[in-house]
Parts: structure tokens; C-alpha cells; sequence
């Protein structure tokens, strides 16, 4: 949606909201994003599928705020038919691989145990109470499924012989290790641009996006943990008083391998990724 329509809304529905300095960001797969004057963060959602999520992710934060280590966002402009929403905008800079490699090693166990808190809170949250909120639980079986029919379907036409093998001989491992005793809240994209950074580069100052949270295996969060190293997810993982299992780590893995796989079907069923970058990030993960 064009950023003169989106500011036209926030405008109609907050007159007395000034501001000097507006951006527009894209990149959402779920949202469109007006941040204005690096104070307000306004979410749109794309489709109306969103729109009943961003109406539960604004009260789940709500229950959630008192709850958890680190700053989430709280929503204080919302629309009269609930159409979009806005909140403070959290100070911080986005966790990328980049940025956490300037991140001094003393400063990195802090931030590691500021996501094992983060992470225990949340996945001690009851189910009965979050699922107020439109929370729904992951069926693991089916997701397992539907990626064995779409990696068949839409990436082996296009990839070698070799890139098969290497697809099927990771979705056997994955399928073996799908077993897991415990369900819990996920944020369920807990990746570099939902992880703020304070700008002393010394700790974590906020979580954002709660769109896709779900119920759902616990590493399933540790998943883009791994952007940063082995090292780094391990300490995350010892800090973690969450719910662990043997093959927690080695899921997690199997977990971030899926993402490349997902990437290649995604354009090919009206979503927003791209097969060259997907194939791309699947050699990297897939030929080490």
C-alpha cells in the first residue's frame, strides 16, 4: 500500500499525532510499517487474515507486558474499527549477524542471558490463558507434510539430482526427530530484526513482532539462534530454564535448516520470498 494512504489513515484517525519525519518499510511479510519520527511504529496489516491477528497480538502484549525481562511493544493508538495499530517505538537497533560481531564478548553473555530469560518467561505462560488471545497450536505432523508435498511439488523441478538427495535425506533426519514431549507460547520468529540492541551495544532493549506467535515445540525459538554462532546458542540454551529433551538442540537445527526450504516454495504460493535467495542460503546450509 502506497505510504500517502497509509499516513492519510493515521492522520484521520489521529489528528492531534504531529510528526516531521515518516518512514515506510515493506520488508513485513505480514504488515506494512510507518515508524514517524523514529517515535511511532504504526502496523498495517496486509490482508484480513492479519487483521483479527494484529487485534489479539495488541491484548496478548497486554498480558504480557509485566511478564517478560525485556521491553515488548505496547499498543497506544489503535483504530476505531481496529484496523491498524501504533505503539512507542522501542529505542534500539536491529541484532544483525553484522552488529553482533562488533558486540564485545563480555556483552554477549549478557545478551545471551537476556534471551534465556526472555525465552523461560515465555514459555512458562498457561495455554488456557494465552489461547484467549487467539493463539493457535502448531500441528506438527501436517507442517511436516505439507513441506514433504511442497519440496516435491515446487523445488526439485528446479534444483540437481544431488540437491534431492540432500532435500530427502534431511527430511527423513527431520522426521525422527519430531517427537517432542511439550508445547509452549513461541514467538515463533525470533529472529535478527526482532531483536533490539541498545545503542550502547551492551544489552537486549526489546522484542518485537508477535505476529506469528503460536503454541508450539520450545526450539522452535532457538531456531535463528544460530545466525549467530554455535557458540552463542549454546550459551542461550544454558541459560534456559525452559522445558529441554535430548534432541532439543539437534530440532532447532533441523528447524533453521527447513528455513531455506520454505524460502524456495513460499513465491509459488503468493507469499513473499524468493527462490534464488532461498537456494542460495540452502548451499550454504546443505554443502558444508
Amino acid at each position: 500500500m502506497e505510504k500517502r494512504k497509509l499516513l492519510s489513515r493515521i492522520r484521520k484517525e489521529f489528528p492531534n499525532l504531529k510528526w516531521k519525519k515518516a518512514e515506510h518499510s515493506i520488508e513485513g511479510w505480514d504488515h506494512y510499517v510507518i515508524i514517524l519520527d523514529n517515535k511511532y511504529v504504526f502496523r498495517f496489516p496486509r490482508t484480513k487474515k492479519y487483521l483479527n491477528v494484529l487485534k489479539n497480538e495488541i491484548l496478548l502484549l497486554e498480558y504480557l507486558k509485566d511478564k517478560v525481562n525485556v521491553p515488548i511493544p505496547q499498543y497506544a493508538y489503535i483504530a476505531k474499527d481496529e484496523s491498524f495499530a501504533g505503539y512507542h517505538m522501542i529505542p534500539g537497533i536491529q541484532l544483525r549477524k553484522k552488529i553482533f560481531k562488533l558486540v564485545s564478548n563480555k556483552a554477549k553473555h549478557v545478551l545471551a542471558r537476556q534471551i534465556a530469560d526472555f525465552l523461560s518467561s515465555l514459555h512458562k505462560m498457561s495455554h488456557k490463558a494465552v489461547k484467549r488471545y487467539g493463539v493457535k497450536t502448531i500441528n506438527t505432523q501436517k507442517q511436516y507434510k505439507d513441506l514433504v508435498i511442497n519440496a516435491n511439488k515446487y523445488i526439485f523441478p528446479r534444483v540437481s539430482k544431488k540437491d534431492q538427495l540432500l532435500i530427502n535425506n534431511y527430511l527423513k533426519e527431520f522426521k525422527n526427530c519430531l517427537k517432542f514431549s511439550k508445547k509452549v507460547l513461541t514467538h515463533n520468529d525470533l529472529y535478527s530484526k526482532h531483536i533490539l540492541l541498545g545503542e550502547n551495544k551492551k544489552h537486549i532493549s526489546g522484542i518485537i513482532d508477535f505476529s506469528d506467535r503460536k503454541i508450539d515445540d520450545p526450539a522452535r525459538d532457538f531456531t535463528e539462534m544460530w545466525d549467530y554462532g554455535e557458540k552463542f546458542t549454546l550459551e542461550v540454551y544454558k541459560n534456559y530454564k525452559g522445558h529441554k529433551d535430548k534432541d532439543f538442540l539437534k530440532r532447532s537445527m533441523m528447524y533453521y535448516k527447513r528455513i531455506p526450504l520454505w524460502t524456495m516454495i513460499s513465491p509459488f504460493q503468493g507469499g513473499r520470498g524468493k527462490f534464488k535467495k532461498g537456494y542460495k542460503a540452502f548451499r550454504l546450509l546443505f554443502y558444508k
